[in-house]
């Protein structure tokens, strides 16, 4: 899904507790915390380094209820929410601890140290990874062996191409299986990901659960009344591969403007798939091509200035993009592969078409250029989804409940092996 971006500028220092983007609490990974049960609330340690705003947005959603330990890498969480991301409010339930990404063997040793340390000291009734395989994930398994385990997997099958070839000459390839069998429940968005992920790993078959991918964007962008924006800036964002399916949005941006519609089509992010489309697109004349990362300050206006956002995928799990256009409240055309659909429904807030259909989908972006009506209906709709069904908190409370089907999962256990000794 989101790729781990540019190294960023600003390091966090890997040796405290810092505050998340609107409601970590500050503290010393040194100083005292929490003594359990003193506030009688269940406690979860969630374990993200990757995937940083998703973590932190149900992190939050989840310390309404849970004591929270967040534990993020600094380079992920700046990408993904910008370099201000802990001058927010604070929220005492959600404490945050973020690490260095390591880059040499010995660092990823004291990351391991680390995360071992504080999630001990902790005492959590349940761990919550987000899945990233990384050394350190791995090295700290047999330390926490006795916590029950939720594991939320995203891609249970690398994207074809880069994802891909990166894993198959990847020692994580070896780490994935460990790690997802280490889990007591897993969790997928949806039940054609549930499928999959049963088909690369059968052990897991009785073991899946399903919960909603939520939106994303910065909580003010989720206040604003959406109106149609003045132009017809078409967004194709994020990774460049080409499970993404650049060449049939270039395809219907340029049919649209031979029709006289007077299109734009953004092409925002950089990736494998994009050299070979660019001679293309620049001599075409209506394109904007912004080949370089993209910076979370940049992201808001992209959105914003969008008519539509355009997900053209020719194969894919689920979209942190459509989640974006979720949260600012953007009308959203897209193939309907994996589990997209759970976040693009047809005629709610969005338009779904066949892949690899060019014609669909011209005429599913023509449909929202020329008529206001639709637009405001799906923008409207992406706003009830964004508050209700795909809230947060909604995705929290379906979480919670799988937390305590894990608990008695490893407490079943834990008990039958007392018997047995």
């Amino acid at each position: 899904m989101l790729e781990e971006r540019k190294e960023a500028q600003r390091r966090c220092n890997d040796a405290h507790i810092h505050r998340s983007q609107m409601s970590a609490h500050i503290t010393s990974t040194e100083g005292p915390v929490l003594d359990p049960g003193a506030t009688g609330r269940r406690r979860v340690a969630v374990v993200a380094l990757h995937f940083a705003e998703y973590a932190v947005r149900l992190s939050e959603a989840l310390a309404d209820k849970w004591e929270v330990l967040l534990i993020l890498y600094d380079q992920n969480v700046m990408n993904e929410l910008g370099q201000d991301w802990e001058s927010r409010g604070e929220k005492a339930n959600l404490k945050c601890l973020v690490l260095k990404k390591p880059r040499w063997p010995w660092n990823a040793i004291v990351n391991a140290w680390r995360l071992v340390k504080q999630i001990l000291r902790f005492a959590p009734d349940v761990i919550h990874y987000q899945e990233n395989p990384r050394d350190e994930i791995v090295l700290t398994l047999p330390f926490l062996w006795m916590y029950p385990k939720v594991m939320t997997i995203h891609d249970p099958a690398p994207h074809k191409g880069t994802d891909e070839n990166r894993l198959r000459f990847s020692r994580y390839r070896w780490y994935l299986p460990w790690a997802r069998r280490s889990a007591d429940l897993a969790l997928v968005h949806g039940e054609a990901l549930a499928g999959e992920l049963v088909q690369v790993a059968p052990w897991l078959h009785t073991k899946v659960r399903t919960v909603a991918h939520g939106p994303l964007g910065p909580e003010e962008a989720m206040l604003t009344e959406e109106v149609p924006p003045r132009g017809m800036r078409l967004l194709f964002f994020g990774r460049m591969h080409e499970y993404k399916g650049l060449e049939y949005f270039i395809e219907a941006v340029l049919r649209l403007r031979a029709e006289g519609h007077p299109v734009t089509g953004v092409v925002a992010g950089r990736g494998d798939d994009l050299g070979r489309h660019l001679t293309r697109m620049k001599t075409s004349g209506c394109f904007e091509v912004i080949d370089r990362y993209i910076a979370a300050s940049e992201v808001p206006p992209l959105f914003r200035g969008a008519r539509v956002v355009v997900l053209p995928y020719v194969e894919g799990t689920q979209s942190g993009v459509a989640a974006m256009a979720i949260g600012y409240g953007r009308p959203v055309v897209a193939s309907a592969v994996g589990a997209i659909p759970l976040l693009v429904r047809d005629r709610i807030n969005g338009l779904l078409v066949p892949p690899k259909d060019v014609v669909s989908l011209t005429n599913a972006v023509r449909s929202l250029l020329l008529d206001d009506v639709l637009w405001t209906r799906l923008a409207d709709g992406a706003g009830a989804l964004r508050n209700g069904e795909l809230s947060w908190r909604s995705i929290a409370d379906t979480c919670e409940l799988v937390y305590a089907e894990a608990r008695e999962l490893r407490h079943g256990l834990t008990g039958k092996l007392a018997l047995r000794r």
